[in-house]
């Protein structure tokens, strides 16, 4: 089978005159590293404002490519020609081959659901190509074929293909149990507790609990400053912070898609922050960085690793899956969805809870939208406001009809901090997993990370 690398590469555009970032795609062959031009031209042009994006889509297509160079009709040919011989056809059978693979692996994923969604994203590739003028036998235009997996008939063929070690378990009762502990409802505070006294490295935990008091998401954590300077020069550590506020307006630069908002933290956030991390940590991993780098660390950095090393959206959801895994092995009831995002979904939640109480359970859903929208919106950096309608506000209802009795305590404290927040609203696991039916999905972030 081919071999294909992914390299994220960062330079100056002639195009553009601004620095960007993306993926490219190296193939190995007779000896040979082949640039992959189509496919990085591709990147270049549509996902260079977001790496998380270019990933996903640069490790899509290696998968295809790799895929095609097992079929019969690419045998002979040079890599610069797959886009033109490839058609719907080769998306079909990739599909299919990608559940036999899966069912002999008896693994869980990918999903019937992922791998559907992993074919559209080739669609929108060889969309652009054939936009673009060059050369395609796949026809995007056609309705995009999803295999049946219910089938009887694409069952026999997944299962007779796959050959080895199949049991009685078919690709349905697959992806029935890939669900079973998928509930996208509100990380629970049990699983919270698992999850912060899980971390090998307590800077993930102060990490954690950074992002469940504001939103933001990991590529915006690790960007969080020691010091801060142009509007964020009033970022200090809190104890020489102005504390006559209950909170602070904090500017995230170039968040997803390159954009910029301000941004509401609490100020007891901040001295749980110097209280947990910063001076029990900070100063030796100051010196493990300098011994590292051979010069001080600069006062834009301040979440490092217990080596020195700058903590990045990588280390956080590689310890993050580590922390899961122990937990797992503890406790098989922790489910195995959550990430490192489901922190986000915190912020809005609260301030909904906290702004409208017991009113989410009886006036219109247009007037509470309308109210806090823009709050919301510019917390959590959406533009799209319907995110915030039809997840948010439904989210808040179901933990208001579960604990009713205990919301005007929350309105009466509305300075609460996010600690206290999930103490008064401790929801017994097991509602948690009867409300979750039913609920919506992850948006694509957390899906990624997952």
């Amino acid at each position: 089978m081919l071999s294909i690398k992914t390299k994220e590469i960062s330079y100056n555009s002639i195009e553009t005159s601004l620095d960007v970032t993306h993926c490219i795609l190296i193939a190995q062959q007779e000896g040979k590293n082949i640039l992959l031009s189509h496919p990085n031209m591709f990147l270049y042009k549509t996902t260079r404002a977001s790496i998380k994006t270019s990933v996903r889509y640069a490790s899509i297509i290696s998968m295809f490519y790799r895929f095609l160079s097992t079929q019969e009709k690419m045998k002979g040919k040079e890599l610069g020609v797959y886009h033109m011989l490839a058609d719907n056809k080769d998306i079909m059978r990739w599909q299919v081959q990608r559940q036999i693979d899966r069912v002999e692996r008896q693994n869980l994923r990918p999903s019937s659901e992922t791998i559907f969604e992993d074919a559209k994203i080739l669609l929108i590739y060889f969309r652009w190509l054939n936009a673009h003028g060059y050369l395609s036998n796949v026809e995007v235009q056609l309705k995009t074929w999803q295999a049946n997996f219910r089938s009887k008939r694409m069952l026999s063929y997944v299962q007779l293909k796959a050959k080895s070690k199949i049991n009685a378990d078919n690709i349905r009762v697959l992806d029935k149990k890939s669900r079973q502990r998928k509930s996208n409802f509100l990380i629970s505070n049990h699983e919270v507790k698992q999850l912060l006294a899980a971390y090998a490295d307590p800077v993930y935990a102060c990490l954690f609990n950074l992002a469940l008091g504001t939103a933001m998401r990991p590529m915006d954590l690790v960007k969080f400053p020691y010091i801060g300077n142009r509007d964020n020069k009033h970022i200090l550590p809190y104890s020489e912070m102005n504390k006559n506020l209950a909170t602070t307006k904090y500017t995230v630069y170039k968040s997803k898609g390159n954009k910029d908002r301000t941004i509401i933290i609490h100020m007891e956030d901040l001295k749980a922050l110097e209280e947990n991390y910063i001076i029990p940590y900070y100063a030796k991993r100051k010196q493990l960085y300098q011994k590292r780098y051979g010069h001080p660390c600069p006062p834009h950095i301040l979440f490092l690793n217990k080596k020195g090393e700058p903590v990045t959206e990588k280390m956080i959801s590689s310890r993050t899956n580590d922390a899961k895994e122990k937990i797992i092995v503890k406790d098989p009831n922790f489910r195995p969805h959550l990430c490192f995002y489901q922190s986000r979904h915190w912020w809005p939640t609260q301030h909904l809870i906290k702004t409208f109480g017991e009113r989410l359970l009886t006036e219109s859903m247009d007037a509470l939208y309308l109210a806090t929208a823009q709050a919301i919106t510019a917390q959590m950096g959406h533009e799209d406001i319907e995110t915030t309608y039809k997840y948010y506000i439904d989210m808040a209802r179901i933990i208001m009809m579960l604990h009713k009795g205990q919301t005007f305590e929350l309105i009466n404290n509305p300075n609460q901090t996010t600690g206290a927040f999930m103490r008064a609203l401790d929801i017994p696991d097991d509602i948690l997993e009867h409300e979750a039916a039913g609920s919506v999905e992850d948006d694509e972030e957390a899906q990624e990370e997952a």
